[in-house]
């Protein structure tokens, strides 16, 4: 897991109501993911894409929140792997983001298999992300 990403919401990440827009928590998690994944697997970072994004809401922010996106590996697969985001003020767990990624050949075909060394880098996040509550 790596440290938790702080993000102070603006003005416009605000719908009518005054609450964070649910598309915001999309960008919220992929900046702390992209961060996260880029210091964990810098050399693959280029090829990798997201293929699902799955958002459960739990608690409203607001523009006076001051947020935390934690971001760990959940799973892997031969060529995918799953992150979990957890977006939370000092408070309440706020919303729990779920993103499938693949790697993808240098042509940008298709899919392939992670190499021997980013699946060791996946195995070693998926250990350490498994002690974070979820």
């Amino acid at each position: 897991m790596s440290a938790a990403l702080r993000i102070e919401p603006r003005w416009t990440d605000l719908d009518p109501v005054g609450h964070v827009n649910n598309s915001v928590f999309l960008v919220y998690a992929e900046e702390a993911r992209a961060r996260f994944l880029h210091t964990a697997l810098p050399t693959s970072w280029g090829p990798i894409v997201v293929v699902h994004n799955e958002i459960d809401y739990h608690h409203p922010v607001v523009q006076t929140d001051e947020v935390e996106v934690s971001s760990a590996v959940e799973a892997i697969g031969t060529s995918s792997f799953t992150t979990i985001n957890i977006i939370a003020t000092a408070t309440h767990k706020c919303a729990t983001v779920r993103t499938v990624q693949v790697v993808l050949r240098e042509d940008r075909s298709r899919t392939r298999p992670w190499s021997a060394d980013e699946r060791t880098a996946l195995e070693a996040l998926l250990a350490a992300g498994s002690k974070i509550p979820r």
